[in-house]
This record gives C-alpha cells, structure tokens and sequence, in this order.
C-alpha cells in the first residue's frame, strides 16, 4: 500500500485553529421597518444576505432572529475571505473546516464555541443554501449535510411515544444537557458589589427577580411597570405577546432609585437609558460590556442568561411554589421545560448523607431464647 498517496489526500484545515477571520463587514441596526437587521461593507455578495433576511421577514420572523441570522451569515463570509472561496462555490470541505475552526479556542481569553452555537450556525447556512437553490442561484448541492435520507428528525413522531434517539446529521455537534447554571447566592452579592450604578444594579436586581430574557427587560417601556401590583409587562420572545410577570419587592425599590437620578418624561418612554447624554434607550452591546466588565473584576464568566436561570432556579426549588407557576413566570411553552430546572443542591445533599452515616445503628433488641416477643412487648411496652 502507498502511504505517500494517502498522505497526500488528507486535507488539513485551511483556517488554523486560534487564528481570527478578516474583520471586514458589520451587522448593523436599520430604520426600515421591513428589514431592521443588515449586513453591511462587504461586497456585492451582500445583497444575497439581505433578500434572504428579507425573506426571513416576511415570514413573520421577529427582528432577534434576524439578527442572529445575520451574524451568522457574517462570520461565514468572513470565513470563506479567509480561505478565498467565494459563497456560490463553497462545498463540503469548505463547512467542515469552518466546523474545526469553531471547535477550537480563538484566543486565550475566549472558549471555543459551543456546540449549540455551532449546531445553530449549520442550520443557519443550511436554509440559506437552500432559499438560494429555490432561486437558482449558488451551488449545485447544499454545502451543509443534512440528515440521513434527508428526513428531518422526528418529521414523523408520534406525541404520545416517546422519542427516540436519532443519528445526528454529518458535522452536528453532541449537545450535552445538564442542570442550567444558576448563580450561588454569594455570587450574585458579588456582582451587586462590583455594578458602579444604581441602574445596573436595577437592572440585574429585576433579571432576578422576573427572570425576563435580556431582550424582553430591555424593551419594556415606563408604562410597563405596575406598581401597585409588583409587576412588570414584556413581550415575550417566542410568541410576542404581551405578558404580565411578578417581580419583587426589592427589585422594585432599586427600580424607584433610578428613576429618582433619572427620571422619564412620558409613559412612553423607554424604561432603561444610557446614562450619558444625549439619552438613548439602552441597547443590548452597551448591557453585554457592563456585564464583560463584572467579569473582569470578579474573575468569572457570567453571562446575562445566567440570571434567568437562577430566578427559574430559585422558584422551581421552593416547595411552596407549584410548578404550573414557575411554568407560567417563565413562560415556558411546555412544562417539561420549566422541571429540568428542579435539582438537588449539592451542600444539602452532602450534608444528609452525612448525617445518615454518623447516625448510630437503629437495631431492634431480639428476645432471649424462650421468651414470646408479644409477652415482652406487653409487659415493657412496645420494642423500639
């Protein structure tokens, strides 16, 4: 057998892991009502991402998903100027070197990717791939392998068996499902410690408290609050309805903090602001670098969704909350969903273990031989 030959196939990564892909293009916030997410200052290349963005729209995607659409698809175009393919010739080779290249660390102050993150960006270039074949345009097969016999999973389950395991698709990653990270009650008094305003510290108070997503808090409007009822309003991310959620007493007394240094002007007016002029409602870049730099003084990697799960930690672990009404705070679809967040912590339970192992043996005395056990129990009482 020649080795040499075989060794002359093998294709290595083209990107190598760690490098950083070319910085060219931006996803950027829009006025167009019809389109409010694009990407700009690529080539002409571009104009394929904002119809299928458009297209997105159109089919009553909300504007988060196409966002996370759009960053995406950039940081695919920024790959492919690495490796200097362009998008209509990209083949399979080209997704799995975009694959190995998430897998693996960027830099040593950032982790590699996730595989959820990488699992989303695979379905993203795949629907693309797919909206452009529909037009005619780009490659002749989809770069991005589907699942065996092209059958999407569980296309046909039954809901009253259970599923199935199910062969992943070619380059999908295994995504391990564990307990949500929720935050000790030490760490989040850390965090209070290390937010320099009272409006950060509103804000995290009432992540907390409501368990609300970072894109639900933030859009919330002056109007929104009830304070006679301790409540807040949000529109939630999966259905866009209009819901009520309880919060708490404290949240709502930082919340009264800041509006006394900042106070609004119209029930209209958004709730969380900029604290510099000139006043602009507060955007999710300026809420995520408050919370890079938390981490920075702290040492630690807390991310904003970290605080939804420790409120739905909290209130699924409380016995005196039924989990119909966690199900119903989180707004949860499924109560399937909402139990994942009900575990053991893990001091209690040492602690009882513990406890039963220093406990002294429980032995029942047995009569001496000759003796009746009912007689002895009537005349001392009943054994132990």
């Amino acid at each position: 057998m020649d080795w040499t030959d075989s060794r002359q196939e093998f294709h290595s990564p083209r990107v190598l892991p760690g490098a950083d892909l070319p910085r060219i293009g931006r996803v950027t916030r829009t006025a167009d009502g019809a389109l409010p997410w694009r990407v700009t200052g690529l080539t002409a290349d571009a104009k394929e991402i904002d119809n299928f963005l458009l297209t997105l729209a159109t089919n009553d995607c909300s504007p988060q998903t196409l966002r996370s659409y759009a960053f995406d698809l950039l940081r695919w175009w920024r790959f492919l100027a690495a490796i200097g393919i362009r998008w209509s010739t990209a083949t399979r080779e080209d997704v799995r070197d975009l694959v190995l290249w998430m897998r693996q660390p960027q830099h040593a102050s950032r982790r590699a990717y996730s595989p959820t993150s990488i699992n989303h960006m695979l379905s993203v270039l795949f629907v693309f791939y797919e909206h452009q074949a529909r037009l005619g345009q780009g490659p002749v097969a989809n770069p991005v392998p589907s699942a065996a016999m092209g059958i999407r999973r569980y296309e046909h389950h039954n809901p009253l068996a259970p599923y199935r395991p199910q062969k992943r698709a070619p380059y999908r990653q295994r995504v391990i499902t564990g307990t949500p990270r929720a935050l000790s009650h030490d760490l989040v008094d850390r965090v209070f410690t290390a937010l320099t305003s009272t409006r950060d510290k509103a804000l995290v108070a009432m992540y907390l408290a409501t368990g609300a997503r970072a894109s639900e808090l933030l859009g919330i409007k002056a109007r929104d609050v009830d304070w006679g009822n301790q409540s807040i309003a949000v529109v939630s991310k999966g259905t866009r309805a209009y819901q009520w959620v309880p919060t708490s007493p404290d949240s709502l007394t930082w919340l009264r903090l800041y509006l006394g240094e900042m106070p609004l002007n119209s029930p209209e007016d958004a709730l969380w602001r900029t604290l510099r002029r000139p006043y602009r409602p507060l955007q999710y870049s300026a809420l995520r670098a408050m919370l890079v730099r938390v981490n920075k003084a702290l040492g630690t990697g807390i991310t904003l969704h970290d605080f939804r799960h420790t409120c739905a930690s909290r209130l699924a672990n409380d016995p005196s909350i039924p989990l119909t009404d966690v199900q119903a705070v989180l707004r949860h679809k499924h109560l399937t969903t909402t139990s994942k967040y009900i575990h053991t912590n893990t001091q209690d339970m040492v602690q009882r273990v513990l406890q039963h192992h220093e406990a002294p043996p429980n032995s029942t005395p047995t009569p001496a031989w000759g003796y009746d056990p009912s007689d002895m129990a009537e005349l001392f009482g009943t054994l132990p």
